[in-house]
C-alpha cells in the first residue's frame, strides 16, 4: 500500500517562518528586550525597580516599542543590515528615556537613583537592542541566502505582460524565484519552449500537478483583460490550487493603491484568492494540532491500549487499518484507524461505503465504530502532519455518491483539499458524517467544509472539538 501514498513534496518547509511571521516575532523580541532593560537601567542608576521606577520602566518600553513599529523597522531589508535600523533604535531608546522622565516626574518621584534611571534606561535598552538586532540580522541573512524567505512563482500564459512581471521578480532574486510558465499552446507549438529565460513547462492541468510535487507559492497569470473568457476558465482550472493565485494584467503600467490591490515584487497584480492557512494562521493552527494532539495521545494511550488489545483478540489481522486517502493539495497519505472489519473483507480505495449492519464489520469493530474510537489512531497522523485535529474529513479514492465520484458530482470537491484533512470537522458535528448514498449528502459536506475554509480560527476550531465530544458519541450516524 506505501506505493499507492505520494512522497513527500520536494522542498517542501514549514510556512511558519515566512516573512510576516519573522516581523512578529522580531517585534516580540524587541518588547521582550525593552522590558528587560528597564530593571537592568534600575541596577545602574542603583535604584530599586519597585513602584514608580517600574512604572516608568514599563513607559519606557511601550514608547519605545510603539516608535519602532511606526519607523518601519520590522522591513525585511532592514531587519538583515543592522546599519539599517541604527536610527530607528537610537530614536526609540531616546524616546523610551524620554517617558520613563515624563512618568517620574508625572508621579512626584524623586532621588538622585530615579533623575538617573531614563539615562540608565536608554543606555541599556540601546545596548540590548543593539545585540538582539545584531543576532537577528545574522540569523536574517542567512535564512535569506538559503531561500526561507524566497517566493518561488510560476507564471500562467506566454505573453509580454508575462516577461515583464519575470523580469521585475527576477530583480529581487533573493526574494523570488521563477519555477516555470505555463500555457496551454505548448501542446500545439504556439508557445516557445523558453519565455524570459524561464522554461515553459506544460499547460495549466500539468501546473496543478507540479504544484503538488513542488513547492509553488504563488501562481500569476498574466494575460490581458480582454481575454476574459481564456482568464475564466484558467482561474476556473485553478480554483483547488493551494498557492496564492493572482491576476496581472495591464495594470502593470499604471499606479496603483495597496489596499485596491496587491502586489508581487514590484508588480501590482489583482488577487483572485489565497492559501487559506499561511503566515500566523499556520503558526496558530500547528500549534493547536501539535500541542492538544500530544495531550490528547498521552491521555487517551491508555484508552487506545485497552481497544489495541480488544482489536487482536476479537479476530485475526492487524490492530490498525492504514489506508490511502485524499488530503493537503490533493495528495495521498495514509490514514491510521483501528481496523474495525474482517481482513478478508477490506476495502482498501473504499469502492464499497460502510453501510448500516455492515456484515464485513467485527463484533468489536460494530460498537467501536458506533463510538467513533476507532479514529483515534489519527491522532499519529496529526502528530506526523498529515492531518489536523480539526478540517475536512478525508476520503478514500474511489469513495461514491449515488455511485459517482465525489469529483464529478460536486465542482467545487477539490477545494476542500487546500487544507489539512481533520480528525473531526464542521460537517461532522453538523450532522454530515458517514455514508454519502445521494448527491444531497455529498453536496451538503463539501459546503460545510467550504465554510470552515473561509471563516477558520483557532476558536472555531476549538468550537468544533467541544460540538464533537458533545454530538459525535453515540451518534445516529456511526456505523
Amino acid at each position: 500500500m506505501a506505493s499507492l501514498v505520494e512522497p513527500r513534496v520536494e522542498g517542501a518547509r514549514l510556512s511558519a517562518l515566512s516573512a510576516p511571521v519573522l516581523r512578529g516575532l522580531a517585534q516580540a523580541l524587541d518588547v521582550a528586550t525593552l522590558l528587560c532593560a528597564a530593571p537592568l537601567a534600575a541596577a545602574l542608576a542603583g535604584a530599586s525597580f519597585e513602584g514608580s521606577t517600574s512604572l516608568a520602566g514599563l513607559a519606557g518600553a511601550a514608547a519605545g516599542a510603539a516608535l519602532l513599529s511606526a519607523e518601519d523597522a520590522y522591513a525585511l531589508d532592514r531587519l538583515r543590515r543592522l546599519r539599517a535600523q541604527a536610527g530607528a533604535i537610537l530614536k526609540a531608546c531616546a524616546l523610551a528615556g524620554a517617558a520613563s522622565a515624563l512618568c517620574l516626574f508625572l508621579t512626584g518621584t524623586a532621588g538622585a537613583a530615579q533623575r538617573l534611571f531614563p539615562f540608565a534606561l536608554a543606555f541599556a535598552s540601546a545596548g540590548l537592542l543593539a545585540v538582539s538586532r545584531a543576532g537577528l540580522a545574522t540569523l536574517t541573512r542567512r535564512w535569506t541566502r538559503s531561500g526561507v524567505f524566497r517566493r518561488r512563482v510560476a507564471v500562467v500564459a506566454v505573453s509580454d505582460f508575462s516577461r515583464e512581471f519575470i523580469r521585475r521578480l527576477q530583480a529581487e532574486p533573493d526574494a523570488f524565484e521563477v519555477v516555470g510558465v505555463y500555457d496551454d499552446r505548448l501542446a500545439s507549438g504556439r508557445a516557445p519552449r523558453v519565455h524570459a529565460g524561464v522554461p515553459v513547462l506544460g499547460s495549466v492541468a500539468d501546473l496543478l500537478r507540479d504544484s503538488r510535487e513542488r513547492r509553488v507559492d504563488v501562481i500569476a497569470v498574466a494575460l490581458p483583460l480582454g481575454a476574459v473568457e481564456r482568464i475564466a476558465h484558467i482561474l476556473g482550472q485553478l480554483s483547488s490550487a493551494v498557492a496564492d493565485v493572482c491576476l496581472t494584467t495591464d495594470l502593470a503600467g499604471l499606479a496603483y493603491q495597496g489596499r485596491q490591490f496587491a502586489a508581487v515584487g514590484a508588480n501590482p497584480v489583482i488577487s483572485v484568492g489565497e492559501n487559506p492557512m499561511k503566515d500566523w494562521r499556520a503558526v496558530k493552527k500547528a500549534c493547536l494540532d501539535y500541542g492538544l494532539g500530544a495531550l490528547a495521545l498521552v491521555l487517551l494511550s491508555p484508552l487506545m491500549a485497552v481497544l489495541a488489545l480488544a482489536v487482536k483478540l476479537d479476530s485475526p489481522g492487524p490492530v490498525l487499518f492504514r489506508q490511502p486517502r485524499l488530503g493537503f493539495n490533493n495528495r495521498l497519505f495514509t490514514c491510521y484507524k483501528f481496523r474495525t472489519m474482517r481482513v478478508d473483507m477490506t476495502d482498501l480505495l473504499a469502492d464499497r461505503q460502510t453501510g448500516r449492519d455492515d456484515p464485513r464489520v467485527t463484533r468489536v469493530g460494530k460498537w467501536m465504530r458506533r463510538l467513533s474510537l476507532d479514529e483515534l489512531p489519527q491522532l499519529f497522523n496529526v502528530l506526523d502532519g498529515s492531518m489536523s485535529l480539526v478540517g475536512p474529513r478525508p476520503h478514500a479514492p474511489n469513495t461514491k455518491a449515488a455511485d459517482r465520484l465525489f469529483a464529478d458530482v460536486v465542482k467545487q470537491y477539490a477545494v476542500r483539499h487546500k487544507v489539512k484533512p481533520g480528525v473531526t470537522g464542521w460537517a461532522q458535528v453538523n450532522g454530515w458524517r458517514g455514508e454519502t448514498a445521494t448527491v444531497e449528502a455529498i453536496e451538503n459536506r463539501v459546503r460545510c467544509d467550504l465554510y470552515y475554509i473561509d471563516n477558520w480560527s483557532a476558536a472555531f476550531d476549538l468550537k468544533i472539538m467541544l460540538l464533537t465530544m458533545a454530538r459525535e458519541i453515540f451518534s445516529s450516524r456511526a456505523y
